[in-house]
């Protein structure tokens, strides 16, 4: 599989947005999504988040495993046993590149979604 198969499958992971606008339940293929009420948090595919992120028309939530504290937790485990560490999601790096790439200057965690460290020095910490 490529780069860009992996980050298609990627795509598909629920995330937790906070919209800004109403909409009831959509019926899609894949599943029912929402329903929509402004300040709520709901569970999307990343793709939906990204678009509505786009298109300003929400806020995205770091999923629990992307808190700097549990990174740092994960990668002190795995340097002490012998065996690896499971990873919070199978696609956790494509995740975390889709997630930095498209979250906007203002957010409610700057020291996870700092362009400077944090989360992505978290990240190397833990591959190396």
């Amino acid at each position: 599989m490529d780069a860009a198969e992996v980050e298609f499958l990627a795509e598909k992971e629920l995330v937790t947005i906070i919209p800004n606008f109403s909409m009831d339940k959509i019926y899609l293929i894949g599943g029912d999504l929402g329903p929509f009420n402004p300040g709520l948090p709901v569970e999307v595919p990343l793709w939906l988040a990204i678009n509505l992120k786009q298109r300003q028309k929400c806020r995205l939530l770091p999923p629990e495993w992307m808190d700097v504290e549990k990174l740092e937790k994960m990668r002190d485990h795995e340097r002490k046993e012998e065996t690896f560490t499971p990873m919070p999601s199978p696609y956790y790096m494509e995740l975390t590149k889709l997630l930095l790439n498209h979250q906007g200057r203002y957010q409610k965690h700057p020291d996870i979604w700092d362009g400077g460290g944090g989360l992505r020095a978290a990240v190397l910490r833990c591959d190396s």
